[in-house]
């Protein structure tokens, strides 16, 4: 039988806690769209969406000393269906602008001595966030940080090589993946 206690204030009577349920117990608070306050600071109950993952089903050739475009074309997981595996890009929907993080990591089939490679993140056609490293022999290398976006930026993930020649990017789904979350309550 489900109960349901209603009361505006809880109380402890002695000692320095309260506890709610037991180890293992699954402890709901609010719903989507609360407000909590924790110690005098208030918390809006939400989740860290948008938030997308994606992954390389085939491989992308990198031609040597340029920016190419990684083919992310599968999805992982997309709660608000804002990246297309068709252009390889996330949008920000409609009344979803904010604070993002996003992470890029790629392997490369670079099997030459040290080079430079650079794995990136571009907004709107330019790069916001970069990693670039010295590397030989299949680098795998991420980039990653916070990004402000407002409804209909777009973000997509690049590389960078100059081994020599076109490289091919792993499609190994540990090593190579674009992924991104709005930040809640900044």
């Amino acid at each position: 039988m489900v109960s349901q206690i209603k009361v505006n204030e809880i109380i402890k009577q002695s000692g320095s806690s309260i506890t709610i349920g037991e180890s293992g117990d699954t402890i709901n608070i609010g719903t989507t769209g609360d407000t909590i306050n924790l110690a005098g600071s208030a918390y809006v109950a939400a989740a860290n969406t948008p938030s997308f993952k994606a992954t390389c089903s085939g491989t992308t050739t990198v031609a040597n000393d340029a920016n190419v475009k990684i083919a992310f074309d599968t999805e992982v997981w997309d709660t608000d269906s804002a990246f297309d595996t068709s252009n390889y890009r996330f949008t920000v929907p409609a009344g979803e602008g904010g604070k993002y993080f996003f992470i890029a990591s790629m392997e490369i089939n670079i099997t030459s001595a040290t080079t430079s490679y650079r794995p990136m993140i571009w907004k709107n056609g330019a790069t916001v966030l970069r990693t670039m490293s010295y590397e030989s022999y299949y680098p795998s290398e991420s980039t990653s940080g916070l990004v402000n976006l407002s409804a209909g930026d777009y973000m997509e993930a690049y590389v960078y090589h100059n081994a020599g020649g076109s490289q091919a990017v792993q499609t190994s789904t540990t090593d190579t993946f674009f992924a991104g979350y709005k930040l809640i309550g900044v």
